[in-house]
């Protein structure tokens, strides 16, 4: 038997035979995980571990969008097409952890480590990912729109394609990211760190780009920049060796003189 299902078993012996445990009306959503809590601090066997491990937890039996699941370890949870819409995972270790086809609209991820995470055709809509660490996650058809991504760490992460219209990432490092084609139209990219990431094709019409880092960003023809910005970038710039037609914006102003881009 499973440590979770000895624990559930041993919870609902207690409930049956103590008093306590009784009550006339009905059982609110998350009471038995509030009582595995509080034998976890009680009882010596559990008492030495530090966090709950859910791994292998089934997050739909005690209703997960109520359940307190703040600081868990749930590295490697299998949550595949799962309704986590609203669920509070704030600083839950969830690296290695498959989402495919999970909806966390409007969960709270803040803080939460998503490294190697399987993301793929996730809705994170309205979601709080302010400080999430999404090193080597994949982030393959996520749904992003209105996302809260201030502060996290997406270094490497391949977004192309991705829809980031609207969202706010502020001070976000996105050093290395491939966002070929990306939509970032009017994305807050204030602070942010845009140091060799690909640009190509990418549309950034509207974006807020107040100290953003860009250098070494690739960009092309098809790129839009915002229309304040668009002058500055090109001066910039310089074509990439071997490359005709890409371009790579220099650490300072000095690139060769052209024409303004048109945008």
């Amino acid at each position: 038997m499973s440590t979770d299902s000895f624990r559930r078993q041993l919870v609902l012996a207690l409930g049956r035979s103590t008093p306590a445990f009784h009550s006339p009306r009905a059982a609110r959503p998350g009471r038995l995980r509030h009582l595995i809590d509080a034998l976890s601090r009680r009882t010596p066997a559990f008492a030495s571990q530090q966090t709950v491990d859910l791994s292998s937890a089934d997050l739909h039996q005690d209703d997960s969008r109520t359940a307190d699941l703040r600081k868990s370890d749930l590295a490697g949870v299998e949550l595949n097409n799962r309704d986590l819409r609203e669920t509070d995972l704030a600083g839950v270790n969830l690296a290695r952890a498959n989402f495919a086809g999970v909806d966390l609209t409007g969960a709270n991820l803040a803080g939460v480590d998503l490294r190697g995470a399987d993301l793929t055709d996730v809705d994170l809509t309205g979601a709080n990912l302010a400080g999430v660490d999404l090193r080597g996650a994949d982030l393959t058809d996520v749904n992003l729109t209105g996302a809260l991504l201030i502060g996290a760490d997406l270094t490497g992460v391949d977004l192309a394609g991705v829809n980031l219209a609207g969202v706010d990432l502020r001070g976000v490092n996105l050093t290395g990211v491939d966002l070929t084609s990306a939509d970032l139209r009017e994305a807050n990219l204030d602070r942010a760190n845009l140091t060799g990431v690909n640009l190509r094709e990418a549309n950034l019409y509207g974006a807020v780009l107040t100290s953003t880092t860009l250098a070494g960003a690739r960009w092309d023809w098809a790129t839009i920049w915002p229309p304040d910005r668009a002058a500055e970038i090109w001066f910039r710039s310089a074509e990439w060796p071997d490359q005709p037609g890409v371009y790579v914006v220099l650490p300072d102003a000095g690139g060769r003189i052209r024409p303004s881009v048109v945008v």
